[in-house]
């Protein structure tokens, strides 16, 4: 590899491991100064406000705007750790170029869940909605491509976390508290985070050849 594309990976790979850790960081000050936020009661992206609330980006203050500008730089962070995947020549077949867009496309509606926040309604829905789908496909997509790449521990580890993700799914249509709350969502955004940080660190130590 050149030193152009070892800094891509350095940059990448540190841009995968500080997405939940961003993501994480900012959630947990809007928790902090939200005294109302019970997690069996409330989704997460109640913290930047309701539906139909103004302002848009800061309808619950300071709130409001932790949440939303940690989606949105978390988002950008996940869309450079997703191009420096497509990079990856292990990754280079139709199985895993599908996968690493699907991660791009995640990441990009994990940005727009900041651009766009519960208080617009409708497109806060449909970006959620393709957030927390595109999670388990792309986790599995890829995960099983490094499997048939020899790569089976950081294969086995990004599978066995995109098939927990979709084992959120019925709890996301059983009624409070039991489901449809900020726990269910966690399950799918610690198992990205997880694979996030992995995936970080060996795009960082420079564990995969590039194309």
């Amino acid at each position: 590899m050149n030193s152009k594309q070892v800094l891509l990976l350095k940059v990448a790979g540190l841009c995968g491991v500080l997405v939940p850790i961003i993501a994480f960081v900012f959630i947990t000050f809007a928790i902090y100064y939200s005294p109302w936020f019970i997690w069996t009661d409330n989704w997460l992206s109640e913290l930047a406000g309701r539906a139909g609330e103004r302002p848009i980006w800061a309808a619950r203050g300071i709130i409001s705007l932790l949440f939303n500008i940690g989606a949105i730089i978390a988002g950008i962070m996940g869309i450079i750790c997703a191009i420096a995947a497509r990079k990856i020549s292990k990754l280079n077949t139709s199985l895993g170029r599908l996968g690493t867009l699907l991660l791009f496309i995640d990441m990009l509606a994990l940005c727009a869940i900041g651009i766009f926040p519960i208080t617009t309604g409708f497109l806060h829905d449909v970006v959620s909605i393709t957030f927390f789908i595109l999670v388990p496909l792309s986790l599995i997509s890829i995960g099983t491509v490094f499997r048939s790449a020899s790569e089976k521990r950081i294969g086995w580890f990004i599978t066995i976390f995109g098939v927990i993700s979709i084992c959120a799914f019925p709890f996301f249509l059983v009624p409070q508290p039991w489901g449809s709350n900020a726990i269910v969502e966690m399950i799918p955004i610690t198992s990205i985070s997880a694979s996030a940080i992995v995936f970080g660190v060996n795009l960082f130590k420079g564990d995969f050849d590039l194309i």
